[in-house]
């Protein structure tokens, strides 16, 4: 959609204006869009694609820190970004919802992150050492439960979005309240302008979105600046004490490994009825080589000895990706 009129269209509609009976052409054929002044669009193209790449690098590093947490795989996506009033943002909200209302300080206003309680719940129940899957009800959170989910869970995406605006400003997201109830937010008057950012998560058998809102008056004194980094990012060469500080960080990971003799299967009542210096029989030889796990992958295939007076495995291959 055009938002500026050509010089013909002005003229014609002035004319019709003052002289509807002898307009030659129909007015709504002047153009096939119509602008709604009641909801203006303050946010050029240009800034929301900067603020659309901010939050593309917040889910980079959003998956990757809960899915560490989460010992499973978490994927975090950019999904769309939208400009509407803060009236139809709170009237499409589902209720009870989870909304973390955060102060970005030094920026007038609070941003909302919105997520639905069934999301949150299962979130809540894998950090807890469940195996975060789908039940047959649907339950807003207790006290207890949502105080394990505001560390773990909230208090990590205010870090990282923190560090995803790092190069734009520094900006310190601090929760200020959860509410369930969306008719209880008091962010802004009804027809103010806010962005809605949606991110899509998959997570076991779950897809959901987090939604962020963040209101026009909050975001703008920054909106020249997402403009101008958006231009000139591609120029800013690595930064090699970042680079270094990764590499140092990645070479400290804890990876656990595990050697795989073989296996065995046995019933319940010969497992009962072990006694000491009874043999199982396990499906490899003694002259075969062994799968090395790197987590639950097979990476390493190696032979069993012994170094010393301690056992050990000595790699012999590597294990391609369709033996992992």
């Amino acid at each position: 959609m055009e938002d500026i009129l050509s010089q013909s269209e002005i003229d014609l509609l002035i004319k019709a204006t003052l002289e509807p009976e002898t307009l030659e052409a129909p007015l709504e054929n002047i153009a096939s869009d119509h602008y709604d002044f009641t909801k203006p669009n303050k946010f050029s193209k240009d800034q929301l694609r900067g603020l659309q790449r901010i939050h593309e690098q917040f889910c980079r590093a959003y998956s990757g820190l809960m899915s560490a947490k989460f010992r499973t795989r978490f994927n975090l996506q950019f999904q769309t970004i939208d400009q509407l009033t803060f009236g139809e943002f709170v009237r499409s909200l589902p209720n009870p919802s989870v909304l973390s209302v955060f102060e970005a300080s030094p920026l007038p206003g609070s941003i909302v992150v919105q997520l639905s309680p069934d999301s949150a719940f299962i979130m809540h129940d894998r950090l807890c050492g469940g195996q975060g899957h789908v039940y047959g009800f649907s339950r807003g959170l207790t006290d207890i439960e949502m105080a394990v989910f505001k560390r773990q869970v909230i208090a990590s995406f205010a870090r990282i979005l923190k560090d995803a605006w790092q190069d734009i400003e520094t900006i310190d997201f601090r929760l200020e309240q959860l509410e369930s109830n969306p008719q209880f937010l008091q962010l802004a008057s009804d027809r103010d302008v806010v962005v809605v950012v949606s991110l899509r998560f998959e997570f076991n058998d779950v897809t959901d979105n987090f939604n962020i809102c963040i209101p026009f008056r909050t975001i703008e004194p920054l909106l020249s600046k997402i403009t101008q980094h958006r231009l000139f990012e591609s120029l800013a060469p690595p930064d090699p004490e970042k680079i270094a500080q990764l590499k140092e960080k990645v070479k400290t990971v804890i990876i656990p490994i595990e050697v795989e003799l073989g296996s065995a299967a046995v019933t319940a009542g010969d497992l009962l009825s072990l006694e000491v210096g009874d043999v199982i029989e396990l499906d490899r030889k003694r002259t075969e080589n062994v799968d090395v796990r790197i987590g639950s992958l097979t990476k390493f295939k190696a032979t069993p000895g012994k170094l010393g007076d301690k056992l050990g495995v000595v790699i012999t291959s590597i294990c391609d990706a369709q033996e992992e």
